[in-house]
């Protein structure tokens, strides 16, 4: 089948779904570099590299202010834990901007037409790599609550 006028060739195709993909961040690991109590927000440096396109070179993500942080509980009840420098994460990013849902509490709409940005990070605090992993696990259960 002839190529129509303006299509791209299968190479073309491919570096443009390798450009798309490289700005699209769904999940990466975290190291906390500071938290805040009164916010319950974290400045997280992300944990992976970002590679280039095109090349074998590597980048440092940037830091990532204001984060909320995940407190399992509900309106009424939550489990908090210290947190501190150098705890890790894992950063989830949202499908759009969460600026004016994490000012009001309401349901907005995104004052932005980001997707999946680096601005728009949750932390869920707890996840370890293997050199930080806890030392022991109990046999016995946990229980938190009544």
């Amino acid at each position: 089948m002839p190529e129509q006028p303006g299509s791209l060739t299968p190479e073309e195709r491919e570096l443009f779904r390798r450009e798309l993909l490289s700005s699209l961040h769904c999940a990466l690991p975290g190291i906390v570099t500071a938290f805040d109590p009164a916010t319950q927000t974290v400045t997280v440096q992300p944990a992976m590299r970002s590679r280039l396109s095109g090349t074998t070179d590597t980048l440092l993500l940037p830091l990532i202010h204001d984060v909320p942080v995940f407190f399992p509980g509900s309106r009424r009840a939550a489990m908090t834990f210290p947190i501190e420098p150098g705890d890790e994460c894992l950063l989830i990013f949202a499908d759009s901007a969460i600026d004016r849902w994490f000012e009001t509490g309401e349901a907005e709409a995104p004052d932005s037409t980001r997707h999946h940005d680096l601005s728009d990070a949750f932390a869920f605090v707890g996840f370890r790599s293997r050199p930080n992993a806890l030392p022991e696990i109990p046999d016995e259960p946990s229980f938190f609550g009544r």
